[in-house]
């Protein structure tokens, strides 16, 4: 089972990409992570 880079609670299933430099996130701070970016660059 994945665990979270970030919180590291172990997760059913892991997300990664270049913002998470392709470790492994759970939903909740995968999902985190993208608004937060998503915020930052909609109020440039």
């Amino acid at each position: 089972m994945p665990k979270c880079e970030k919180c590291g609670q172990n997760t059913s299933k892991g997300y990664d990409c270049e913002h998470t430099k392709f470790e492994e996130y759970c939903k909740e701070c995968y999902t985190e992570l993208h608004y937060y970016i998503t915020e930052i660059n909609g109020n440039e």
